[in-house]
Order: C-alpha cells, then sequence, then structure tokens
C-alpha cells in the first residue's frame, strides 16, 4: 500500500480560476499554495459541462514541472438526478465515483447507490449532517470522504482526505469482487 497522502478531491479549479487558460506560472502558483496548505495533491473536478480538457492539461504541466511530487486527479462533477456525483479518473484507467456534499440519505436503501463508492461526510461549502451520513456511509460500505468543494483558490484545502491512491483503487476492486459475488458470478 503507497504512503498516506494529503488530497482534497473535490476542487472546481477552472471557476477557480475564472476560466484562465493553464500556464505554467498559474499551475506554480496553484500548487504552491496547495502545497503551503501541506497538501500532496487535488483533484480537479469542475461541472461536466466545462469538460475535462483543463484538468488534463493541468496535470500535465504539474508533472512536467513537479515530476510525481504533486499530484492532479482528473475529474469532474456530474448531476444524477437531485444528487451531485464526483467523478475521478485514477491511473489503470480506474473511475472513483462518490456523492458530493449529500442531503438526507434516510429514505434511500443502499441498492440506490449502485456505482457509488465513497460519500462526502465533510465539504468545505455546504452543511452536512456527518453523524447521520456516517452511520449511512458505514451501513452502505461507502468511502467517507473530506473535501473542500473549492470553488476559489484560497478555498483549496479547506478539508481533506488522509487516504493513498492505493486505496481507492482497492475500494473499487473490492467493490467489483462484491459486486460479481451478488451476481452469481466467480472469478476464475
Amino acid at each position: 500500500m503507497g504512503a498516506k497522502l494529503k488530497l482534497d478531491l473535490h476542487v472546481h479549479l477552472f471557476e477557480a480560476v475564472n476560466f484562465a487558460e493553464p500556464e505554467p506560472k498559474l499551475v506554480r502558483e496553484i500548487v504552491g499554495l496547495a502545497k503551503s496548505k501541506g497538501l500532496n495533491g487535488i483533484a480537479i473536478t469542475d461541472h461536466e459541462e466545462l469538460g475535462t480538457s483543463f484538468a488534463y492539461q493541468v496535470k500535465q504541466i504539474t508533472q512536467d514541472i513537479f515530476d510525481d511530487k504533486f499530484i492532479v486527479i482528473p475529474g469532474k462533477e456530474l448531476r444524477q438526478g437531485l444528487e451531485h456525483v464526483v467523478e475521478l479518473y485514477l491511473p489503470n484507467k480506474d473511475t472513483f465515483r462518490f456523492i458530493a456534499h449529500p442531503g438526507n440519505f434516510s429514505n434511500k436503501d443502499c441498492g440506490y447507490l449502485n456505482g457509488i463508492h465513497g460519500i462526502e461526510i465533510e465539504n468545505g461549502s455546504y452543511y452536512i449532517d456527518k453523524n447521520h451520513i456516517s452511520k449511512y456511509s458505514k451501513k452502505c460500505g461507502l468511502l467517507m470522504l473530506k473535501n473542500s468543494d473549492a470553488h476559489s483558490i484560497a478555498d483549496i484545502g479547506k478539508c481533506y482526505n488522509e487516504i493513498a491512491i492505493e486505496e481507492l483503487q482497492d475500494y473499487l476492486k473490492n467493490y467489483r469482487k462484491t459486486l460479481m459475488s451478488k451476481n452469481g458470478f466467480k472469478k476464475n
């Protein structure tokens, strides 16, 4: 298992920089700010209508400047019914999905969350009933996350996770195994 990292997995960076082009100077400023808050990485999860090209450009510039010393995970925030779901595009083409700033889940059974792997129990921009959502998360086997939901550069890292990328990937592997066994499939 990789080392635990401090990761803010819900950042609206394109909006935070007023839709500026991702240039090395801007990326250095953002990474410098994130590092000053103790972060090892961020996930750029702008709203789906903005696409993901900005996130991938920032990831490339970050790799060019900082090698692997700062992590950028591309992603996006989608609307699925009344919920907002964040997708993170991890290495090995894995996609990790979590509910962002959840509302009241008391009447929803766990089957409602098909294809969802985590849920925010803290969000820097929205109130979340942490006690209630934590209980729901445990009942449904969701990974509990804390993220800033930053729409300004200053809010990046307001909330963050201490987690290894491999933990997200391991969660996905276990999720798939559980899904296969529930459906009567066995891995050869």
